[in-house]
């Protein structure tokens, strides 16, 4: 009877152990995410400058110039000296291409909220009858698909489990397969190795909180619209 108890109460306890780990892996990948970066940017600008500096006052200086400098981005006379440094950096050798590069990344990925990725698609990954999530970024290739001879769709083919890294492939337009699911259900679905299905992906999705407006950090770019008050004529 003792050993019965003992032999549950080890596997419980196992159990127990498994469960606690599975649910507090994403809580720690996450902390530890954050804390890199926060460590990052922290250390970015004392680097830069060669100053030491207290944790965290890197990260404050950083967001506080951010500040100023989206301010001053929407006044004429910001705009006029973002040209004329664009201007000057664009005749220096090498910066320029670097420099250059870079904004209009960053332009394709912030200019009218456009979405980084279309849709989640299916190729033929890195042979025949073998077959690889990619992301469509841009259908429009007419340079390409005319010397090709055939339609061909710019794909972003991720490794796993890191998303943010992988192959720049131009695909002809009959070899891709839409496999109609979100690009955010897609990505999670790449960073599990295989281990998560579509069918999980559909539940943990359908079991996330959700609001009725989300926010959009794109919003903090707009310019809110004055409300004009309504005078209600018999006043």
């Amino acid at each position: 009877m003792a050993l019965r108890l003992l032999k549950s109460f080890v596997r419980q306890f196992r159990s127990n152990i498994i469960t606690g780990v599975i649910l507090m892996i994403p809580l720690f990948v996450t902390i530890l995410i954050i804390v890199q970066l926060f460590q990052w940017i922290d250390s970015a600008l004392p680097n830069i400058i060669g100053v030491k500096m207290a944790p965290g006052l890197g990260v404050l200086i950083t967001v506080v110039l951010a500040y100023f400098a989206g301010l001053t981005a929407k006044n004429y006379f910001g705009k006029k000296m973002i040209d004329t440094g664009n201007t000057i950096i664009a005749n220096i050798p090498i910066l320029n291409k670097i420099y250059l590069t870079i904004q209009q990344v960053v332009d394709v990925v912030s200019i009218n909220n456009k979405k980084v990725f279309e849709r989640a698609v299916l190729i033929q990954y890195p042979k025949e009858n073998t077959y690889s999530i990619a992301f469509v970024t841009s259908e429009n290739n007419t340079d390409f698909s005319l010397k090709a001879g055939q339609k061909l769709i710019a794909v972003f083919l991720p490794t796993t489990p890191n998303p943010t890294s992988g192959f720049l492939l131009y695909v002809s337009e009959e070899d891709i397969i839409n496999i109609n699911i979100p690009v955010e259900m897609a990505i999670k679905l790449v960073m599990s190795g295989g281990l998560l299905s579509v069918d999980q992906a559909v539940k943990m999705q359908s079991a996330l909180p959700t609001s009725k407006k989300s926010w959009n950090w794109m919003d903090l770019f707009k310019k809110k619209k004055k409300q004009t008050e309504i005078h209600d004529p018999r006043d």
